[in-house]
């Protein structure tokens, strides 16, 4: 089986057998393996809260933190222990099999496992999601001034007394790539440690050294732990088998976050003064669970990161660093491991992502993660090009050598195969013509090839300097060059391609110079929301830190370089983790969304010069930045915090479970669900706006007096926003809850606006968050659901528009029908084409066509099998029936995949993008409980076209068919059909429109 199909397997959801429910046998063939997270149903550790007969609580209560060794924690393990091996037993897996176990952060196993045992899994009581294992991958000074953490007025001396202290007693883990031990960045801290024992009560980790090229610990590092289950470390023959990092990602985020104070840093022959981490006095634990690619970037996988987070959580660690992601926004196990880490009182700084800066790129996007978007400083280092035509453009590179005057030339223009110029048009290593190149300056693309790679290969090929530039809106870099080299914006490329083009070029490179600039910008390459995950009612990112250009120890394994100036989402997200644990020393008591809360409220959303943030030319939004950029100084008394708590996450997971989103829902009839925009949260999103809707808050008074706050609003345009009660008067630790009603007055139909909300006192606290709405023109039901061979169905339409409302019903029809029978288990094959099929077809996958035709609205292919799924079964049967698990792939006509579906037990079901010609495969993945040799399931592919003529059956109507509206009107409609063939499936839609343009199709589905 692909590792697709495998992967849409285990996101279907998991069924439950009864107690004391018979488990299938094993098949006779076990078949290929691959890794696996089970997580079992029982919380772990970090969230248990009682409720098995004698055994009391394990989640730490109050500003309490977790401890492992109280005598209620061990019964707990041994608890937990015992049902993971009952689980194992139910399906004749042994214990020694699971060999890495998880209880602290997530309650589960990891294990390999054939195809028919993950279905077994899927099907055993006590176990509530299967995990494919996957990959994860990094997502890659002068900041403590820029940040106001220095001098006399600053963080360290104001909140600690001094820059020794600052971060006493806090342990931040990093989940990374590892370190670098002999790196100034971590050496030892001066003895004695006024915090030692704070940091000896809580801290149980320990210093794994490893088994090759070791590392040592110390008083800064005070622990390394390294995972390899996903076998990563043996994948590049000369990484590590050791925490020590050799891609030098891990270096640099720890050393960014709580590095040691005043270590002079160089690249070489280029002085960057002295370094120093946000909470240099915090305690460092590293875990090591990505590894070197050998191509510039580092990966890992979830098996091992969940491990990581398990164990930092059991260890002790009070914050953690995330500068990692898989540019999905899902819930996977790694979600659910650090939703129980926040629940046990461990702060979490991720990363949004590096694919920015389109919007809805956001990852790490749940709400009790602290999402961190990358922007610049106001120092940059800064290169001038001078063409030979007079004209200078200022961009960004670091070094003190210079070139020029000398030619110009362009990379595509020097290709070494003419024919084929794409590759050296990146300066792909020996790509370019010697010819051409040698002595010139060569312009290079940005992108594909790694930016230091680049000019490595123009030096290669006889260069003397590098023109850098990009092609879209990306960040400036001033990374170390082989040749001197001056990247610019895609705005300044323009005038040197023109340049060029005109013949006879030449260009001067100047030295590197750090030079003041306007800040803060959002970096091109930022990750940005909505996002898609929450609907666009939780605003992600949250918050901006320093991620440009950032100086920080380095591993010297690559370049023999022991410090680096690196950009990325992975450098911003260290300086709040660094942040946070200076927040954490000041003050223990607070959880880590207070935390979150205090930083966002005190962040500044306007440059230094009082301008609007930008991204490139246009003015940025709070999708790209969130709150502002970070400015600690204020956070550690930001006067009111919006709280939150596991409970609140909680239902905040059942409410995206009612919307059908694939997150846990197992506790909901307790919990309770709401909608996501009412989480309580530090900013305030709305992606469907088209009325009036309120929002409730509740506010905490953190500090030690009682605060009379008056609000102000600035209202997203189009919009009017009022507060009730306007004022609030809070005693200190006690809270106020307010509401926040908005209405459509006038908003552009399909786009975001922005505004605010801040609350003022009388001694300063400024307390601001951000607040977005959408209006999305039409709320109206997601789809419409009926039964019998006649019947109807009400809805309520609101709009938020003044015109028309048309509604057009199209339908109804049950399609035509073919049947496939295929036996036996799916081969191992290539998915990515139906060209790439094996030879001859294997009997267990069925091919076919489809024509959609131009008119066609909404047209869908369901697959039905014959025998139910394994999940459906009842496994209290006796005998067992056969079942069988298929998957469905859809095609186009050029072989991309459109869409895959794992079969359920309404059948796979795939809305088709449009008119065209498709290819279908149908994947028969297994059967159980079949006689050998009998493993046969018959399909049936099911062809629905709704509003292809000839192809209706019954009559279909709605009322009113068009009405003229308001905005924020609501509308009635009514949707009747009669004179359908009993015991049918069929569907159609309804389409809604302002009469000119569809706003939305709903589609229909009658069971007759």
């Amino acid at each position: 089986m692909s590792v697709l199909a495998t992967a849409a397997l285990i996101a279907a959801g998991l069924a439950i057998a009864p107690a004391g429910a018979a488990v299938a046998a094993p098949p006779t063939s076990s078949g290929p393996t691959a890794r696996y997270l089970v997580q079992l149903a029982e919380q772990p550790l970090a969230s248990y809260t009682g409720g098995v007969p004698g055994l009391a609580a394990t989640k730490p209560t109050g500003a309490g933190r977790l401890d492992r060794s109280s005598g209620a924690a061990t019964a707990y393990r041994e608890h937990l222990r015992r049902q993971r091996g009952t689980v194992l037993s139910a399906v004749d897996i042994p214990t020694s099999q699971a060999r890495t176990t998880f209880d602290t952060a997530f309650n589960g196993f990891a294990v390999e496992l054939n195809r028919s045992q993950v279905a077994r899994l899927r099907a055993t009581r006590g176990v509530t999601a299967v995990y494919e294992d996957q990959k994860v991958h990094a997502t890659t000074s002068h900041t403590p001034d820029y940040l106001g953490l220095t001098g006399q007025g600053g963080v360290w001396q104001q909140q600690f007394g001094d820059v020794a202290h600052a971060g006493e007693g806090v342990i931040v883990g990093v989940i990374d790539s590892g370190f670098w031990p002999e790196s100034a960045s971590f050496a030892a801290l001066p003895t004695p440690r006024p915090d030692q024992a704070t940091i000896d009560a809580k801290w149980k980790g320990t210093c794994d050294v490893g088994t090759e090229a070791p590392v040592t610990c110390n008083n800064k590092v005070i622990g390394a732990r390294w995972y390899n289950y996903s076998g990563l470390a043996d994948a590049f023959a000369d990484e590590y088998h050791s925490p020590r990092d050799r891609n030098g990602h891990g270096t640099h985020t720890a050393s960014t976050a709580a590095g040691d104070h005043g270590v002079p840093a160089s690249i070489g022959d280029q002085s960057l003064e002295a370094i120093s981490g946000m909470a240099p006095a915090a305690r460092l634990a590293i875990y090591k669970a990505l590894y070197d690619t050998g191509a510039g970037s580092a990966a890992g996988s979830s098996i091992d990161i969940v491990h990581a987070i398990d164990d930092a959580v059991a260890d002790g660690v009070d914050v953690i660093n995330y500068s990692v992601g898989d540019d999905i926004e899902n819930f996977s196990a790694i979600e659910q491991a650090f939703l129980n880490a926040a629940a046990a009182g461990v702060f979490v700084s991720a990363a949004a992502g590096n694919a920015g800066p389109e919007a809805g790129t956001v990852d790490n996007s749940t709400p009790w993660v602290t999402t961190v978007a990358a922007s610049t400083t106001d120092q940059q280092y800064s290169r001038t090009l001078t063409l030979g035509n007079g004209t200078t453009i200022t961009g960004v590179g670091v070094g003190g050598a210079t070139a020029g005057p000398a030619p110009l030339v362009s990379a595509k223009d020097s290709a070494l195969h003419p024919d084929d110029t794409r590759n050296a048009e990146l300066c792909a290593d020996g790509e370019l013509d010697p010819a051409k190149v040698k002595g010139a300056v060569v312009f290079c693309r940005r992108g594909v090839v790694d930016r230091v790679a680049k000019s490595a290969a123009v030096a290669k090929a006889g260069g003397v300097g590098m023109v850098l530039y990009n092609d879209t809106v990306n960040s400036l870099d001033p990374d170390l060059h082989a040749v001197p080299t001056v990247h610019i914006s895609d705005t300044d490329a323009p005038a040197v391609a023109s340049y060029l083009a005109a013949g006879g070029a030449t260009a001067t490179i100047s030295a590197g110079t750090l030079t003041a600039v306007e800040a803060p910008q959002v970096a091109g390459f930022s990750s940005a929301g909505p996002s898609y995950f929450n609907g666009g009612d939780l605003l992600k990112p949250d918050i901006s830190a320093p991620g440009v250009g950032i100086a920080a120890a380095f591993s010297p394994a690559i370049g023999g370089q022991n410090f680096a100036l690196e950009s990325g989402t992975s450098m911003a997200a260290p300086h709040i983790a660094g942040i946070a644990a200076l927040l954490r020393a000041r003050h223990p008591d607070w959880s880590p969304a207070a935390i979150r809360s205090a930083l966002m409220t005190t962040a500044v959303d306007t440059t230094d010069k009082g301008n609007p943030i930008k991204l490139g030319d246009a003015d940025a939004t709070p999708f790209n930045y969130g709150a502002g950029e970070v400015r600690p100084g204020g956070a550690f008394d930001p006067g009111l915090v919006y709280d939150s708590s596991q409970q609140d996450w909680q239902r905040y997971l059942c409410g995206l479970a009612a919307k059908g989103s694939q997150v846990p829902d197992d506790d909901c009839a307790t919990t309770g669900a709401i909608e996501t925009s009412q989480l309580n949260y530090p900013s305030i999103a709305m992606g469907n706006m088209v009325g009036t809707q309120t929002i409730t808050r509740t506010v905490t008074n953190v500090s030690d007096r009682k605060g009379t706050y008056t609000s102000s609003v600035q209202a997203p345009a189009g919009y009017s926003v009022k507060v009730t009660p306007a004022s609030l008067t809070v005693l200190p630790g006690r809270t106020a809850t307010f509401k926040v009603e908005i209405t459509n007055k006038a908003g552009a139909v399909d786009a975001w606006a922005d505004g605010s909300l801040t609350w003022r006192d009388n001694s300063q606290h400024q307390v601001t968050i951000p607040l977005v709405v959408k209006n999305s023109g039409l709320i109206a039901p997601d789809r419409i659901a009926g039964t019998g061979t006649s019947g109807s169905f009400s809805m309520t339409a609101q709009v938020g528009y003044r015109g028309t409302l048309a509604a057009l019903p199209i339908g109804l029809t049950a399609g035509t029908s073919t049947t496939a029978t295929l036996h036996g288990d799916a081969p191992i094959w290539d998915w990515n084409s139906p060209d790439k099929l094996p030879v001859p077809l294997p009997a267990s996958l069925h091919r076919s066509t489809v024509h959609v035709p131009v008119g066609t609205v909404n047209p869908q292919i369901v697959v039905t099998g014959e025998k139910p799924l394994c999940t459906d079964i009842d496994w209290s049967a006796d005998p067992l029936p056969a079942c069988g698990d298929f998957m469905f792939y859809v095609y186009d006509s050029t072989g991309k995949l459109v869409e895959y579906k794992y079969g359920t037990g309404d059948g796979a079901n795939i809305v088709l993008p449009g008119a065209g010609d498709y290819t279908l495969i149908v994947e028969q993945l297994y059967t159980l409980n079949t006689p050998a040799g009998q493993g046969t399931n018959t399909y049936t592919i099911t062809t629905l076209l709704p509003g292809v003529p000839g192809t209706s059956a019954g009559k279909l109507t709605i009322d009113p068919k068009k009405v003229s509206v308001m905005a924020g009107a609501k509308v009635n409609l009514t949707l009747r059909w009669s004179g359908l063939t009993p015991g049918r499936r069929y569907i159609g839609v309804v389409v809604l429109s302002n009469g000119t343009e569809p706003l939305k199709t709903l589609p229909i589905t009658v069971r007759s």
